[in-house]
């Protein structure tokens, strides 16, 4: 797994099946060499997020699955060097577009969910809330029937990622051509991550346009993804350090799903027809954003303020780890 020739090309034999656990085991072990770890660990997401098949919850299935396809491109982040561009390339647009597959159908499931948990709050008439919940829930519902529904959109999303697994399976593990087990190997990734996320923290301090909280939100969950895996290596540092990644994803989360909120109420008058009503609701919006913006800034600074200091940090760590397994 180290060039581009390498992906979906190699000529190892195919590893054995990996079990699939109820839940992965997003880890590093001491003693397990990179390669080995990055390819079970990418196996078991994409088991985990091809169980969409066979659940009779639509919604939390989808859910999972983005989920799996995003740790799944975090580890893919993580050794990109060693990938090769191309090689990263491939694989990356291959499971980002077969998330955006069921983007239509998480966002209405949201935002169906965010509506009703935030309702007693708002500052509208009872009916005008109600009416606005009850059309938001009516479409999600919509949305899931009509993606359950959705023969092709299953059978491309289980083809895209049962070809995943494939390539990923004649990953060489050992041997020339394998992943080198050294800190060189996941260095340049876990830099690019961190260092990108603190640039997008300091252009959406300076802009805090939504596509820019955006863009921050994405290399943070990235970042946190690749902390979970690497933790091992230094638990205490980098739990603490996951922690914040994680509660700072989380708020960003929640500013974005009111992002999506308001922009539906702007676009579609229906939700809300009183136009004063509407008003209030999207200043109502507004406010809440422009708080969860000010903690996501502060967390921001705590984790975010030298990145280059944690990857020097986590290198001392993986050297100490690793001579020790």
């Amino acid at each position: 797994m180290v060039s581009a020739q390498t992906v979906g090309v190699a000529r190892q034999a195919p590893a054995p099946e990996v079990p699939e656990p109820l839940t992965p085991d997003f880890r590093l072990h001491h003693d397990e060499p990179l390669g080995e770890a990055v390819q079970r660990i990418v196996l078991e997401q994409v088991a985990h997020a091809m169980r969409l098949r066979e659940s009779d919850d639509l919604d939390a299935s989808v859910h999972q699955l983005r989920k799996s396809l995003k740790r799944t491109r975090a580890v893919l982040r993580l050794v990109r060097g060693e990938l090769g561009d191309w090689g990263y390339r491939q694989e990356n647009t291959c499971l980002r577009d077969t998330s955006r597959l069921w983007g239509p159908t998480r966002d209405a499931a949201v935002l169906a969910d965010l509506a009703a948990d935030l309702a007693p709050d708002l500052d509208l008439e009872q009916d005008t809330t109600d009416r606005m919940v009850a059309l938001l829930r009516d479409r999600a519902l919509a949305s899931t029937r009509e993606a359950a529904a959705d023969r092709r959109r299953h059978l491309d999303t289980l083809t895209a990622l049962g070809s995943f697994a494939c390539r990923v399976r004649r990953f060489p593990v050992s041997g020339g051509g394998a992943l080198p087990d050294r800190w060189e190997s996941v260095a340049p990734g876990l830099a690019r991550v961190a260092g990108r996320a603190r640039r997008r923290m300091l252009s959406a301090q300076d802009d805090p346009t939504t596509e820019r909280l955006h863009a921050w939100r994405k290399d943070v969950k990235y970042l946190w993804y690749q902390v979970e895996f690497l933790q091992p290596v230094w638990k205490d540092l980098l739990q603490a350090v996951g922690a914040r990644l994680s509660d700072l994803g989380s708020v960003l989360g929640d500013d974005h799903d009111l992002a999506v909120w308001a922009e539906a109420v702007e676009e579609d008058p229906t939700l809300v027809p009183d136009a004063a009503e509407r008003e209030r609701l999207l200043k109502h919006l507004a406010e809440r954003r422009r708080a969860l913006q000010r903690e996501a800034l502060a967390l921001g600074a705590t984790v975010l303020h030298d990145p280059d200091a944690l990857v020097e940090q986590v290198a001392v760590a993986w050297g100490q780890a690793r001579r020790a397994s």
